[in-house]
């Protein structure tokens, strides 16, 4: 029988529907790079564009400490006053109604705790004063008597919460003070006109009220904001959890991959490639459970080692480290889950596994972090995928750690259950498959040609 692989046939040969398998191969790759391109922009610009029109239930304090005052009628009689039960219940309302956030009235103290923790993202403060000097603007105006010293409410940001955060705050909560301060205007240059009227019916003289005080009692109320605490230096204003988050996730992403791909050299499943070196190593035919145990050992192993070398590097740029012992150990502990997802996808899904972990941990992670934008104002769907993402817990953990209290019972806690959850259900579903990847196509390596180095 005469083949028909003849040079010259071959060299005429020309491509058929048979032949495009090998031609999609060939087209694989740039659209591997299209489609990463399109999900990049599509994920993280849908995510985070547009921040106002998806805030939802953001949690803030409101405190009232005012006093109250004793105010004196026209017809001489007198009435307690106090503006400050009256402005919260109607600020609660209207803040809630929007949905936009969730207003809950605290003590002092539990304000206090709530910023510490960083279950809030603000507070707004009513001074014990408020009713005070607020009523004091009338007799200032109609007769000039007092100094005139418009009432202030604070409103507290939290700049350690979040890089958008406190604008999302201060956009959102002036507007609704603004209207505060025309509401408890009106009442108050009501009541100026009634002195008025009364003081000229008893036939007394009453000075005209100036333009300057009319305006002030129109918009009795100044708005103080500041920042809860300062941040310090060598924070990158805020973003230095950020920062710290993505390190770990690249640490934890390209680490993996670097280990994967060495193991498999070792155990002469693919060819080892170092610059002008190309070698084969002898064929161990690993099963695929012993091999992702192994390859994850070592990245829970250098995971451990990396963790301290960021600290120390952190150390020469002078970042502060509140508890260094925390830092160190929810830094292991996200190398080890993004590590389990990567080696974990790379198990089940082979090459495919490298796109599946970028698309998940990079392109998914990114958005639904809460970092850049609250997770209260991301678009339902990234909202929903912070529940699930690493990127976030380490975040959360960070955050906690480096800005916050620290506790179990508030980010930390929830970064950390968050990581060992996502790190636990990975392993399993790759230890449970890969004995099935081992069943249905043999072992790696199994039926090679044995080669040494």
């Amino acid at each position: 029988m005469t083949s028909e692989s003849s040079p010259a046939k071959t060299a005429h040969h020309k491509a058929t529907l048979w032949d495009m398998p090998r031609t999609v191969r060939w087209i694989l790759p740039p659209a591997v790079a299209l489609i990463v391109g399109f999900l990049g922009i599509l994920l993280y610009l849908g995510g985070l564009g547009s921040p106002t029109s998806h805030m939802e239930d953001m949690p803030l304090a409101v405190v009232n400490q005012d006093e109250g005052t004793t105010v004196s009628d026209p017809d001489g009689s007198q009435h307690d006053e106090n503006l400050g039960n009256d402005l919260t219940g109607s600020l609660i309302q209207e803040v809630n109604d929007s949905g936009e956030f969730d207003l809950q009235e605290m003590s002092q103290d539990e304000a206090h705790d709530a910023l510490t923790r960083g279950d809030v993202y603000g507070a707004i403060v009513i001074p014990s004063d408020f009713s005070a000097r607020s009523m004091a603007l009338i007799p200032a105006a109609v007769g000039g008597d007092g100094d005139g010293a418009q009432p202030t409410i604070e409103l507290i940001t939290s700049p350690q919460a979040g890089s958008m955060s406190s604008r999302l705050v201060t956009e959102g909560i002036t507007p609704a003070l603004g209207q505060v301060s025309d509401t408890i205007g009106q009442e108050l240059s009501s009541a100026a006109d009634q002195q008025v009227q009364a003081r000229q019916d008893a036939g007394q003289r009453v000075p005209d009220v100036t333009a300057v005080a009319q305006d002030v009692l129109k918009d009795p109320v100044q708005i103080d904001t500041h920042a809860w605490q300062d941040l310090g230096e060598g924070t990158a204003l805020g973003m230095g959890p950020f920062y710290w988050s993505i390190v770990l996730l690249v640490v934890g992403l390209t680490g993996s991959i670097a280990v994967s791909t060495l193991v498999d050299g070792i155990l002469g499943i693919v060819p080892v490639e170092m610059g002008p070196s190309f070698r084969t190593y002898r064929t161990v035919a690993l099963s695929r459970f012993a091999t992702l145990f192994l390859k994850w050992g070592i990245m829970a192993v250098a995971g451990a080692a990396t963790a301290g070398v960021m600290m120390f590097a952190a150390s020469l740029v002078d970042m502060p480290m509140p508890h260094g012992g925390l830092l160190f150990l929810i830094s292991w502990l996200s190398i080890c889950t993004v590590s389990a997802v990567t080696i974990g996808l790379l198990t089940v899904g082979g090459s495919i596994g490298m796109i599946l972990s970028m698309i998940y941990l990079i392109f998914l992670g990114l958005p639904s972090a809460g970092a850049v934008v609250p997770v209260e104002a991301l678009p339902g769907f990234f909202a929903w995928l912070a529940r699930i993402e690493p990127l976030h817990y380490t975040w959360l953990g960070v955050r906690d750690v480096l800005f916050f209290s620290a506790e179990g019972s508030s980010g930390l806690g929830t970064g950390a259950w968050g990581l060992l959850v996502i790190m636990v259900c990975f392993l399993a579903a790759a230890a449970a498959l890969s004995p099935l990847w081992d069943r249905l196509s043999g072992r790696r390596g199994a039926g090679h040609g044995a080669h040494t180095a």
